[in-house]
């Protein structure tokens, strides 16, 4: 987005542009929406309005907010979900210093922390972004880099959340990040309390041993691995966070036996905060279950139990993996697989829908594994906690 383009939006008569306009503007047709917007703007400033006005409505379809903010369609794609980042600002205001969030983005994570009522501000790289952050939040904003903050870092809390992306790409190797792992992990080890967002699936090599791990699930999606340091950090401490229930399972809770157990009449697909955060064997205590293999997460029990932080099954039948053997007992059983899930098994689920074909009858879910390298599937009713 151009600078000029972005003042525009940001100064009090852009404010007050995007806020007159009407809810009846056709936002989901570009060439009318240009239009409409060109018969009361100038054309530089209708089609700053359009974009704002497309990409608030791919806000709102992604983290179903309706918030009065400015995006960039790369700031959008970074932004942390507002249910996120609230959790965490709210175990930041606990810290007796202020806050500085080093990569401020469009100001995701440093509203919630201005919200929160935590004194904060912000460091952003990009121009735009800077300016985009401030109106957003409302927070003082430095231009520069978080490698190289222009503050006294021993004076503060910091926030770090590594850029992941190179235009459209994303990047994997926590080397490539932006500012690089190793930058980021310095920088939170000089300040006296540091938070440092990573990517979900992060190998358990990147993270250092003085680190406090929690593995954050929004609903049915794993949104990041939060890594906390210094003040009020626990070092190897480990927590499943699932929101927006608030249901959470760490690493100073019982556990289960490791050694496996027989399939049971029960089955229990733990939540994938809960296998980030390597809590399988804790979560088996708490259902009263046990491990169906040593490296699958599929838990087992006689009796069924519940919990937010698992999926619970009914197993109807256990079957050696066979294509034609599973499209028989299905026919036979009058049933037809609604939900499909695996867990260290080859095929994806769509490919073995596609090999099923099209069957009648009751819906199950069909849940294939590998235990005791026998490639096996269940098929199962999904139960519910009762009421």
């Amino acid at each position: 987005m151009e600078l000029s383009r972005a003042r525009y939006l940001a100064s009090l008569r852009g404010r007050e542009a995007m806020r007159g306009l009407p809810d009846s503007l056709p936002v989901a047709d570009p060439v009318r929406l240009a239009t409409e917007l060109r018969r009361s703007f100038p054309p530089e400033e209708a089609s700053a309005l359009a974009e704002q006005l497309t990409l608030r409505a791919r806000a709102l379809r992604n983290q179903k907010t309706t918030r009065d903010w400015l995006y960039t369609a790369h700031g959008l794609e970074m932004v942390t979900h507002p249910v996120v980042a609230a959790h965490r600002a709210a175990r930041m205001v606990g810290w007796e210093v202020p806050a500085i969030d080093l990569t401020a983005g469009i100001g995701g994570d440093l509203s919630a922390l201005v919200e929160a009522g935590l004194t904060a501000f912000g460091v952003e790289r990009e121009a735009v972004h800077a300016i985009f952050a401030a109106a957003n939040s409302g927070a003082p904003i430095a231009r520069g880099d978080a490698a190289c903050a222009p503050f006294d870092l021993t004076r503060f809390g910091i926030l770090i959340d590594p850029s992941r992306r190179e235009g459209s790409t994303r990047r994997f190797n926590p080397a490539a990040f932006s500012p690089p792992w190793d930058v980021a992990l310095a920088l939170a080890a000089a300040s006296p309390a540091a938070v440092v967002k990573a990517p979900p699936g992060i190998g358990a090599e990147y993270v250092p041993p003085v680190a406090e791990l929690e593995a954050v699930q929004l609903g049915g999606s794993m949104r990041e691995t939060t890594l906390w340091f210094g003040e009020g950090a626990r070092p190897g401490f480990r927590q499943a966070t699932l929101l927006p229930a608030g249901a959470t399972l760490n690493s100073t809770d019982p556990e289960a036996s490791p050694v496996p157990g027989a399939p049971a009449a029960f089955l229990f697909d733990p939540e994938s905060c809960v296998t980030r955060a390597t809590l399988v064997t804790h979560l088996a205590n708490r259902l009263g279950a046990h491990l169906l293999d040593s490296h699958i997460a599929y838990l087992c029990a006689s009796q069924p139990a519940f919990s937010p932080l698992a999926a619970t099954f009914e197993v109807l039948d256990t079957l050696a993996f066979s294509i034609s053997r599973l499209k028989d007992r299905l026919r036979k059983g009058n049933w037809r697989p609604d939900e499909i899930r695996r867990r260290a098994f080859p095929v994806e689920p769509d490919e073995i829908r596609k090999l099923l074909g099209r069957l009648e009858g009751e819906p199950v879910t069909l849940l294939f594994t590998t235990i005791a390298s026998r490639r096996t599937v269940f098929i199962a009713r999904r139960l519910f906690a009762p009421a």
